[in-house]
Order: structure tokens, then C-alpha cells, then sequence
């Protein structure tokens, strides 16, 4: 039922795993696109958010979040959030080994920090928006709750939020239609921005902007660190576990195609046999 899904998303990520062989300045280029794309939803999720009635502030920065996932889908960039599903398919099903899946999440990671970085630098130039203006107050009240998190509870959010993501790329690459695709990335990550979940990459960006503004002494770079680790961990886990390994244990833990069907001629010769 799932083989067909399984076996893009396998396919998916022994690309990328050649791709940065081949040319890692190529790949950290995507990575750091990915990484711009998901700041631009940040910008617009605080932008509209800031002054909505609290009553109905969370299912309105949810639903205008969604367009960041909507861009790096149709748009194209490598996102780590969507590495932590398709890398470990790979290497179940035998497309690349443990090696090159850690090198594919390292640098996508470093390549998302590295997009978000310097969008962050460039809104910061032109003014902060409403990010850094007349919202500023919800904004770092949002950072400043993002970096004193318990790190289970960072770890917790992290995995629910990427599980929900990962679900969004699963279910869009399962039809072929765009006008489906737009509506199955939607909801999952409504899903995940309005119930408060944590998605590393996206607060790549937020604390970038914070720590490179004017910002209250509750805001750190180590408070920033403490929840990058905690909350890409549990991407990892809801992205690996929760989704691929989940998906691949339901089709049986199929492996690699070439070792684990039999070529025509010697399946006849065994049922002969």
C-alpha cells in the first residue's frame, strides 16, 4: 500500500546524499533557500498575529504559517525537518547508509541556519517590520518563552511539530493533483503552529532577528542553543520514528528492491522447484 511512497522518499534522499558529494556548495545553496522560505513565513505569522484578538491569535498565525511549507514544496529547497523522514527511508531500504544520512541532516541543518541567518539580517536592515516596530513586544515575549522551555517539553513539540510536517510532505507527494497538494500542506501545519509546536528551523530565524536587535536580557545565544538541541532531536524523532520508521514497519520493513525481490527467471525456477 505504501511501497510506491516509501520508494520515492528512499530514492528522494539517496539523491541528496550524492548531491553533496558531488557538489556541496550546490546543496547548502538549497539548504540556505529552504531555510530563507521558512523565515518568510515567520515574518508574515508575526506581522498578522501581533495585533489579533489573543482569542484568536493562534488560528490565525496557524493558518497564514502554511504558506512557508507551501514554498518549499512548489518552490524547491531542501528543508532539514523533511530530511529527518525521507533520509532514514533511504537508508532502510538500503539507497545510502547511516553516514550519509547524518551528513545530509548536518548540512541541511547548517544550510537552513545559514538562509535564515541572512534573512534575518536583511529584514534587520530594512527596519525589523512589525517584527521589530509596533509588534516588537509580542514578538520577543514569543523568542524569550521559545529559549526558557524545559527541554523535554522542547524535545515533546519538537517531535509533534515535525511529525505533523513530515505528514503534510507525505500526504502531497502521494497525489499528483496541485490543487490537493496545497490543502495537504495546509492542515497539518495549521496543525502544528496553532497548538504551539516547535519546528527548529523556524526558529532559526526568529532568534536570529532577536539576538542581532535591541533585546530584553531574557534573550540569549544561549538560550537560543538550548532550544535548537532540544527541539531538532525531536524533529529528528518525529520526522524518523513516528513517520518513517512507522510507514516502513506497515509495509512489512520492505528492503532494498534489487535484494529483496527476486528477478523473474529465478522466481519461476524456485516455484517450479
Amino acid at each position: 500500500m505504501y511501497a510506491d511512497s516509501i520508494d520515492k522518499f528512499a530514492k528522494t534522499g539517496a539523491q541528496r546524499a550524492s548531491a553533496i558529494m558531488r557538489s556541496p556548495f550546490a546543496f547548502v545553496i538549497g539548504a540556505a533557500m529552504a531555510g530563507a522560505y521558512i523565515g518568510f513565513g515567520d515574518i508574515l505569522m508575526f506581522s498578522v498575529g501581533s495585533h489579533v484578538d489573543p482569542a484568536y491569535v493562534h488560528l490565525i498565525m496557524g493558518a497564514v504559517f502554511a504558506c512557508a511549507l507551501t514554498i518549499v514544496v512548489f518552490a524547491g529547497s531542501d528543508l532539514f525537518t523533511g530530511t529527518a523522514m525521507y533520509m532514514p527511508l533511504a537508508m532502510l531500504r538500503g539507497e545510502t547508509g547511516v553516514g550519509g544520512m547524518v551528513l545530509v541532516w548536518v548540512v541541511c541543518w547548517v544550510g537552513n541556519l545559514i538562509g535564515a541567518v541572512v534573512l534575518a539580517a536583511i529584514l534587520h536592515a530594512a527596519g525589523g517590520g512589525v517584527l521589530l516596530t509596533d509588534g516588537s513586544e509580542v514578538f520577543f515575549k514569543a523568542v524569550a518563552a521559545k529559549m526558557s522551555a524545559p527541554g523535554l517539553a522542547l524535545f515533546s513539540k519538537g517531535l509533534l511539530c515535525n511529525w505533523l510536517v513530515c505528514l503534510a510532505i507525505w500526504m502531497a507527494a502521494r497525489t499528483n493533483n496541485d490543487g490537493a497538494k496545497l490543502g495537504l500542506i495546509f492542515w497539518p501545519v495549521f496543525a502544528f503552529v496553532a497548538s504551539g509546536f516547535e519546528h527548529s528551523v523556524a526558529n532559526m530565524f526568529v532568534f536570529a532577528l532577536a539576538l542581532i536587535s535591541e533585546h530584553p536580557e531574557n534573550i540569549t545565544l544561549a538560550g537560543a542553543i538550548h532550544n535548537e538541541i532540544f527541539v531538532t532531536l525531536g524533529n529528528l524523532a518525529g520526522g524518523g520514528i513516528f513517520m518513517a520508521l512507522g510507514y516502513w514497519l506497515q509495509e512489512g520493513g520492505i528492503g532494498h528492491p534489487s535484494k529483496s525481490r527476486l528477478p523473474a527467471a529465478a522466481a519461476g525456477n524456485a516455484s517450479a522447484n
